[in-house]
């Protein structure tokens, strides 16, 4: 053996257990609690959270709106009202399926989106803004038929 060259023992050990660790990425849902509106929605994401079952659910309703807006849509242009958005307007000059294929499309794909990223807190907020919406129109293109 050769005692020429000093043997480090000190860093050895240390460097033979150490192995490579991936820092954990939060999703949202460990935050301080929050009072007042904040709380509520924070409830609600922590139900769609663990209830894939009522995310499900909340999209179904998303998607039926969506359809009811476009069914409520056609009436009310047959009724001689005009489109208030004006990209709409132009997609619905083109033809009426060609509208609901854009119109049901959108919404499809987007709770496809969300229902794929469900485990981030952000996604699991767009499906009851969806539902809101999408509601809000349904229910002002009924008073504006009536």
């Amino acid at each position: 053996m050769d005692s020429a060259q000093p043997i480090d023992r000190r860093g050895a050990p240390r460097r033979q257990n150490r192995r490579f660790v991936l820092s954990e990425r939060r999703l949202g849902f460990e935050r301080r609690r929050r009072r007042g509106v904040a709380a509520a929605f924070d409830v609600l994401v922590a139900c769609l959270r663990d209830h894939p079952a009522a995310l499900l659910a909340l999209l179904a309703l998303a998607n039926l709106f969506s359809v009811l807006d476009l069914r409520l849509t056609l009436v009310a242009l047959r009724h001689g009202a005009a489109e208030g958005n004006p990209f709409m307007q132009y997609v619905f000059g083109a033809g009426p399926a060609q509208a609901a294929v854009l119109k049901i499309g959108i919404v499809a794909g987007a709770s496809v989106g969300i229902w794929a990223l469900r485990r981030y807190r952000k996604a699991l907020l767009l499906a009851p803004l969806a539902v809101a919406i999408y509601g809000a129109v349904v229910v002002y293109e009924l008073v504006s038929l009536s």
